[in-house]
């Protein structure tokens, strides 16, 4: 089973062996860093369980991956797998996908309706909520009754990075499975296999990416470069405070915490060329990054990191 999961062996195992004894839990925590398969794996859990063709008491595969069931959890038309994420909020307030920054009460009990709902075409129902860490105080509580009195053949799956930032109750009340960081030799041996990148550009980027996949494959793709060019511009470069306060902003609108991220992985570069000049510039994004994940203004976060960033190339000791 799972066998389209790159990785996670000890996750994979125990989901195995819940699906083969039909001692599936009605709700889990898939707990790990960004880009290491989290939300594929709720997905290849919500296709071994409502495929049509390969029947998970009788074989030892996975989801077939080609049957109406599959195709429709691929595309997320299934009218049994619900994603409860920020694009789902945004399409229920009418708003735009950059304004959501939390998950709300309104879009928990939306989910919840659909939870109450009878199962449509599938085995079981699945919801899977990310990122947990984002739900509001009130909307973590009105998840607790969900969680204490679940509906027969539902599955509840909530992803998040950070076990900490996800309230006890709902820790309680829920499977956690965390999900390791890959190893440089996965992450490289994957890069070669459906990036055709060379070993030694495969093993350059496996080191960057920290055991994330997902950051790995945005080091090849030439999008990522403008948070690179980013990075080495307020390194390198002057501006006033007007173009600081403009640069932020529109970080804040267009993926604060990805561009942080992707920053880091550009600092740390530079950190094993020259330590001294780096680390408190490197330190300046990893606290940056830890405000972002606690729901912290994002334009006054990157504010101030901007304007710090910015006089990097006048601190010299200092770094």
């Amino acid at each position: 089973m799972f066998e389209n999961v790159y990785g996670q062996e000890k996750v994979k195992e125990i989901l195995s062996s819940q699906i083969k004894s039909d001692k599936v839990a009605h709700a889990y925590i898939f707990m790990g860093q960004d880009g290491v398969g989290k939300r594929f794996t709720a997905i290849e859990f919500a296709k071994i369980l409502n495929c049509t063709t390969n029947d998970f008491t009788k074989t030892v595969d996975g989801a077939c991956g080609r049957c109406v069931s599959c195709e429709k959890i691929a595309k997320n038309v299934h009218p049994d797998v619900h994603f409860t994420d920020f694009a789902k909020q945004a399409k229920l307030k009418e708003e735009d996908l950059e304004r959501q920054k939390i998950l709300k009460i309104d879009t928990i009990r939306h989910m919840q309706k659909e939870i109450a709902t009878r199962i449509y075409e599938g085995k079981r129902k699945f919801f899977i909520v990310e990122p947990a860490e984002k739900m509001s105080g009130a909307a973590a509580n009105s998840l607790l009754k969900t969680l204490e009195e679940p509906p027969e053949n539902t599955v509840m799956i909530l992803i998040g990075t950070h076990k900490e930032t996800i309230p006890k109750t709902v820790v309680s009340r829920s499977q956690v499975l965390f999900f390791q960081p890959m190893r440089q030799d996965e992450v490289s041996s994957w890069l070669m296999s459906n990036c055709s990148l060379s070993y030694k550009e495969a093993q350059e980027i496996a080191v960057l990416s920290e055991g994330s996949l997902g950051i790995a494959k945005k080091l090849v793709d030439e999008k990522v470069e403008k948070e690179f060019s980013l990075w080495k511009e307020l390194k390198t470069q002057k501006f006033c405070i007007s173009e600081i306060l403009e640069l932020s902003k529109n970080v804040a609108k267009n993926g604060a915490l990805e561009c942080v991220e992707v920053m880091i992985i550009e600092a740390k570069k530079d950190f094993r060329i020259d330590p001294q000049k780096t680390a408190i510039a490197l330190d300046w994004l990893k606290i940056s990054r830890d405000l972002l994940l606690k729901n912290i203004n994002a334009q006054v976060v990157l504010d101030r990191l901007f304007f710090d960033l910015s006089n990097f190339r006048n601190m010299n000791q200092k770094y």
